[in-house]
Formats: C-alpha cells, sequence, structure tokens
C-alpha cells in the first residue's frame, strides 16, 4: 500500500529531529539505534499511531516486545495518541513475543500436533516434568541437575533444535545424557499436550519455516512489524521476525547493543549487528539524546562502552547540563 504523506502534527510534537526521522519512516526495513534514555518507547507507540493516521489498517501492524509491563505500557500509549471512538484501533496486536506465539499456537498449533487446549508449563511444572526426566534416562539427578539440563535444553530450543536435532548433534558423553532427558521431556509434554515457554519460539519458528500456507497468512495479516529491544532477540525471535517480513520488508527494529547484557539466556548480539546485512538498504537512525543523565555521566558511560570490540558507534548528547563529576567509589 502507499502510505498517506501527511503525519498529524500533534505525534511529531516535542519530539528531536532523529525521533522525528523514526516516527515519520515509510516503507521498508529500519534499525533505530536507541541509545540509553533516549525516548525508544516514545518512537515505537508514535510511530505505531502514525502509520495508523497515514492509513495503514491497524490489523496489520503488530508490536513485539519481551515483558508484558512494556507490552501494556505501549498500548496505553497508542490508546492515548489514537484516541477515537471509530475502530481505529480494531485488531492492532502489541505483545510480547511469547504471548503472541501462545496465540498462533492456538490457531495452528494442531498443524504441528498440538491438540485444542494445550496446556502451558510454568517454571514449577517444568522443574517436576524434567526431574522425572532425567530418573526416565536412568540418570542421577545429583550428576544431572535439573537446572543444568533444563538450562541446557533451553539453549537447544532457542537455536531450533528440537530433542532428535540435539542427539544428531551431541558428540560427547555430556550431551549424549542431555539428550537422553530431553527426548524423554520431550515425551512427557506431548503426552500431557503441553509446551514450556521455550516451546512457544520453537514451534512457531519452525511452523512459519516449514508450513507455507500458514506463512502466507501470517506475512499477510502483519505487514508492519515492529520490535523492541532487539538486541535481546534469540535466534528462534529472529527467525519469527524475519519470517514475518519478509515480503513486505516493513521491520522496524529499535535497540541498542551496547545494553545487551541477555547472552546468558540466549541474546545474539549479532541480530542486531547484522541487521543491514539481513536487510540490504535497510535505514539506520541512531537516537543519541539521553534525557535522563547529566553530561559527565553521558560522556563517561560513553568513554567507556568504546572499548567494546562489536558495537554500532552513535554520537550520546544531553541538554541536561553538566551535572556532578563522576566519582569512582
Amino acid at each position: 500500500m502507499t502510505l498517506r504523506p501527511d503525519i498529524n502534527p500533534g505525534l511529531l510534537d516535542k519530539l528531536t529531529p532523529a525521533q522525528r526521522e523514526a516516527v515519520s519512516h515509510g516503507e521498508g526495513p529500519a534499525l533505530v539505534l536507541a541509545g540509553p534514555g533516549s525516548g525508544k518507547t516514545r518512537v515505537i507507540t508514535r510511530r505505531i499511531a502514525a502509520l495508523i493516521e497515514r492509513g495503514v489498517p491497524p490489523w496489520q501492524i503488530l508490536a513485539l516486545t519481551f515483558t508484558n509491563k512494556a507490552a501494556g505500557e505501549m498500548r496505553e500509549r497508542v490508546s492515548q495518541l489514537v484516541a477515537r471512538e471509530d475502530g481505529s484501533r480494531t485488531g492492532l496486536v502489541v505483545s510480547t513475543f511469547h504471548s503472541h506465539c501462545a496465540a498462533i499456537l492456538r490457531r495452528f498449533g494442531d498443524r504441528i500436533g498440538l491438540q485444542a487446549g494445550f496446556s502451558i508449563y510454568d517454571a514449577g511444572d517444568q522443574k517436576d516434568a524434567i526431574k522425572a526426566s532425567i530418573e526416565e534416562a536412568g540418570l542421577s539427578n545429583t550428576q544431572w541437575t535439573p537446572a543444568s539440563v533444563l538450562a541446557e535444553i533451553s539453549d537447544a530450543k532457542n537455536a531450533l533444535r528440537d530433542a532428535a536435532a540435539y542427539l544428531a548433534e551431541a558428540n560427547d558423553f555430556w550431551s549424549r545424557s542431555v539428550a537422553k532427558a530431553y527426548k524423554a521431556y520431550e515425551d512427557t509434554l506431548t503426552r500431557s499436550n503441553a509446551v514450556d515457554f521455550d516451546d512457544l519460539l520453537l514451534k512457531v519458528a519452525l511452523l512459519l519455516r516449514n508450513d507455507a500456507e500458514v506463512r502466507d497468512l501470517l506475512q499477510n495479516r502483519h505487514r508492519w512489524v515492529l520490535v523492541d529491544e532487539y538486541q535481546d532477540t534469540n535466534h528462534a525471535q529472529f527467525v519469527i521476525a524475519h519470517a514475518l517480513a519478509e515480503r513486505s520488508r516493513n521491520l522496524f527494529v529499535v535497540g541498542d547493543p551496547d545494553q545487551s547484557i541477555y547472552g546468558w539466556r540466549g541474546a545474539d548480539i549479532s541480530n542486531i549487528l547484522d541487521f543491514e546485512e539481513q536487510f540490504p538498504g535497510a535505514r539506520v537512525i541512531p537516537l543519541g539524546e539521553n534525557f535522563r543523565s547529566t553530561a559527565h555521566i553521558v560522556s563517561a558511560s560513553a568513554g567507556l562502552i568504546a572499548h567494546n570490540r562489536r558495537r554500532k558507534h552513535k554520537d550520546l548528547t544531553t541538554g541536561l547540563g553538566d551535572g556532578l563529576p563522576v566519582r569512582l567509589l
């Protein structure tokens, strides 16, 4: 579709030039490098409102983030920006990755062997199931602790490896032992018609990869995809976001590789560092003005983070004055 050129001036009010550029971005992929305290949530929510103002049907917009709190805040801000009673927000999806994947599986899970009404295991359910699976695999709960085995299985699922794929790559005693527990755990979930949180991502990623009909339906539905905290996406989330936006190329991601701290739970910083390689011609918009900290703090943190080996440079500034000098305690 062709976006209407005009944007409600109120949506651009009190934005910096870089923020206005991000909110006003048209079609095609975009990477917003949002420095700390640079107003990224404001940019995402105003962009959603701007897309609706420019003629995009709300049901074609999908915004994904990581926590229920962040998703709730985004929905509330969009509601305030598009405060009309004409159905202007009908069908708009602002959700966490896991919640949206659960909704997809509720609709299409039968295509990958899930029965209607499947349950989602919480941490307690997982712990009970993996304890039983370790015993079923003939392993000791003291040598193969539930926490360590679950962490290994989680890493495998985030890399899109089910039990069979994990076993195929197991090349030492530890991994071959874990493979037995993984298979038993997978069988337990199947018998219980249940999934865990990692399965929500794994199964949707594989569904999008292997089922052309579902992929076509979801690509037509979600023509405008926005992802918050993109530096914290893992491989499964990367595959999901890219599969949904593959046809339209309207993938708008916001993040900062300098703030990536979740590598220990599968976050892959290369997702944001290599965005331009994945989407040639992508627009890169740095948000460098910090609205929370004074100049001494901003310059000190910028000087430290500049030593990172893998990063994308952006100039950090602030209009809050010099403030107190930074002290080392």
